[in-house]
């Protein structure tokens, strides 16, 4: 309507000029359609400015660092870096008289440097150094396929799938140190793993084939061609429904099976960190290991309660003796959280982090533990490990205390008391003398 007027008021002029009206209209006409063509670019070029940045935005990479590893993450999600650290250190103090040299000390219990991540969406890999104690140990090195859910497949160095507390992370423990029946299974081991859910969230699965360590132990190397297989089922059967009272159930059984021949004898030790057994010398691992490993936990409000069993039937061989012998042990621990959280097997976030000037004091928590190890008579009947050297009982109990300021910082403090059986000669009594220890930890992890 617009373009009319314009043109007949145009033609109007322009025949008052003495102009041909055709031309004028034709040129007028020429100069609207270069107008709306120039418009048509000006927003193409809009169009496209737009596409290019919502495209730079998205593939834009992002840093996080809020409570938990720096993570470096690109704009699709597919590439993933994760740098963290966890370092402990402890102080241990040993009470009382003892015939033998119990040292009190302050060290650095673990300093791990962490980097893990996931490259191209479904590949996760995670290695983890240790430089505590004077030395430098690479606990953890390997990469994971997560493509399918049921079937994850992991390959390097990692925790194989027995002990309960030994799956749980260092940060995560209610105690500074792990209970007995951890001393009966592998540390760390190189081998490779399926894992998954059969159902989801409701029964899980693990199978694995490894180098096979020794007990409570890690190794870079196979003695042998002999491997160690390792299984483990795990049921969380309420788990889905987060109000059921029994959601927070988890029951399982995990076993291993394997040759030890050539394999290094382990050294078990106390809660304080002391060796309290020993085999003797010329003992020699040979044949067959066979672990058994019936594990549970609940947890509901801020109650948990966690327990183990573990039985390990190794053979074991002096000159020409050959004998298989047993070991086993057990745990039950408990524990509460006072400030009201809910607690879990994974990471515990306190409701308030630690801020006075807003009223918050982190979270506390008490817990407490009963355990007990034990040898067959055979071990000693056969010559395997001297009886006045080496009990054949440990039993301990322990109560801690545990600061959560924050989801990244915790001050623990237990005492443990661990009485034997055996280990000393009649003269000393015959029974090796009561550890107690009290240590307390400053921990850091992100």
């Amino acid at each position: 309507m617009l373009v009319r007027l314009f043109v007949t008021l145009f033609t109007g002029f322009a025949t008052a000029q003495g102009q041909s009206p055709d031309d004028k209209i034709q040129q007028l006409e020429q100069k609207i359609g270069d107008l709306d063509q120039r418009l048509k670019i000006a927003e193409r070029r809009q169009e496209i400015k737009a596409e290019e940045e919502a495209g730079r935005a998205k593939s834009a990479a992002s840093v996080t660092a809020n409570g938990g590893p720096f993570t470096i993450r690109s704009g699709d999600g597919d590439f993933v870096l994760r740098i963290g650290a966890d370092f402990q250190i402890d102080n241990r103090t040993f009470p009382g008289l003892s015939l033998l040299p119990l040292t009190d000390q302050s060290l650095v219990r673990r300093a791990r440097p962490t980097i893990s991540g996931t490259v191209y969406k479904y590949v996760d890999f995670y290695v983890r150094p240790d430089f505590g104690q004077g030395q430098v140990v690479l606990y953890e090195s390997y990469a994971q396929l997560n493509y399918f859910s049921r079937f994850n497949l992991r390959a390097g160095k990692f925790k194989p799938p027995v002990g309960l507390e030994r799956l749980q992370s260092d940060d995560d423990t209610s105690f500074v140190e792990r209970g007995l029946p951890t001393l009966l299974v592998p540390s760390r081991d190189i081998g490779y793993q399926l894992s998954g859910d059969i159902v989801k969230k409701r029964v899980s699965y693990a199978v694995g084939v490894f180098n096979g360590v020794p007990d409570n132990s890690l190794s870079d190397a196979s003695v042998s061609d002999h491997r160690d297989y390792a299984a483990r089922m795990f049921l969380t059967p309420f788990r889905p429904a987060a109000k059921n009272p029994l959601s927070g159930l988890g029951v399982g059984i995990a076993a291993t099976s394997g040759n030890v021949d050539g394999l290094t004898l382990p050294a078990y030790k106390t809660f304080g960190q002391n060796t309290f057994f020993t085999f003797a010398p010329g003992v020699t691992s040979t044949g067959h290991r066979t672990r058994l490993a019936p594990q549970a936990y609940y947890y509901v409000g801020p109650f948990g309660l966690l327990t183990e069993y573990t039985l390990s039937e190794e053979g074991f061989q002096k000159g020409t003796v050959r004998r298989d012998i047993a070991l086993r042990s057990w745990q039950v621990q408990a524990s509460y959280l006072l400030t009201g959280e809910k607690k879990v097997f994974d990471t515990l976030i306190p409701k308030k982090a630690f801020n006075p000037h807003h009223h918050g004091w982190g979270a506390f928590e008490i817990a407490v533990r009963a355990g007990d190890f034990s040898v067959e008579p055979g071990m000693f009947n056969y010559g395997f490990a001297s009886a006045t050297t080496s009990p054949w009982r440990a039993r301990e109990w322990v109560g801690g205390v545990n600061w959560y300021l924050n989801r990244m910082l915790r001050i623990s403090a237990d005492y443990a008391n661990t009485n034997f059986a055996g280990g000393a000669t009649v003269a000393n009594g015959g029974n090796r003398p009561t550890e107690r220890v009290f240590i307390n930890r400053f921990q850091v992890n992100f």
